[in-house]
């Protein structure tokens, strides 16, 4: 008997392979914005990486701009989670420990997993941003996003009362966004241990009393 409503059917088979087609769009949109640039990659480009239409492309993304947020995004955080770096219990984790040196060592650790995933991809945006406003947009909402992140690390340190005189918080924090910046990470090119072990001992250095 029919009740006249019309039921959506959900085939899970379905979903799977769209959602690993959707992978592989956006690991492919990934190389290329490193490799070529935002403003050299197109949408063409990328289906051919991908290995599927453009038309493909547009059903999962539509706009390259899109495409290229949720790639960040991914990137930043490590999975699919719309949760903010900030709002993760891993983050609260190095919040509360309660020794500043290892509270560094724990910022560093975690910063370097991010920066390998995606400091390559945030330089490409920030190269962009200057031409495109939508790229202006998600650069500063990044760099914005950062600052929040060392502001709150920063107020963790100095209630360690552990940290140099004369370092406030927001100097604290100045120092944070200026030595863990994808900038620096990129220009230095180190192996991911040489970078974690300098960048501990140069913020114990600069930050922590002797």
């Amino acid at each position: 008997m029919s009740d006249g409503v019309k039921r959506s059917y959900r085939s899970p088979l379905r979903e799977q392979a769209a959602a690993q087609t959707r992978l592989l769009v956006r690991e492919a949109g990934h190389r290329m914005f490193l490799r070529d640039g935002f403003a050299a990659t197109s949408i063409k480009a990328i289906a051919a990486e991908a290995g599927v239409s453009e038309r493909t492309v547009y059903t999962h993304y539509r706009t390259k701009v899109e495409l290229f947020q949720d790639a960040l995004n991914v990137a930043v955080a490590g999975d699919e989670e719309p949760v903010a770096m900030r709002d993760r219990p891993e983050f609260d984790e190095v919040l509360r420990t309660p020794s500043a040196r290892d509270l560094i060592s724990e910022l560093v650790r975690r910063n370097g997993v991010v920066l390998e995933r995606a400091g390559g991809l945030i330089l490409a945006g920030i190269e962009s941003s200057g031409a495109d406003a939508d790229m202006r947009r998600i650069s500063d909402e990044g760099e914005r996003a950062m600052r929040a992140n060392c502001l709150a690390l920063a107020e963790a340190l100095v209630a360690t009362g552990e940290v140099r005189d004369g370092f406030g918080v927001e100097q604290v924090a100045d120092v944070l966004v200026t030595m863990c910046s994808p900038h620096v990470h990129g220009l230095l090119g180190w192996s991911p241990a040489r970078y974690r072990e300098w960048l501990a001992d140069a913020l114990r250095g600069t930050l922590l009393r002797a």
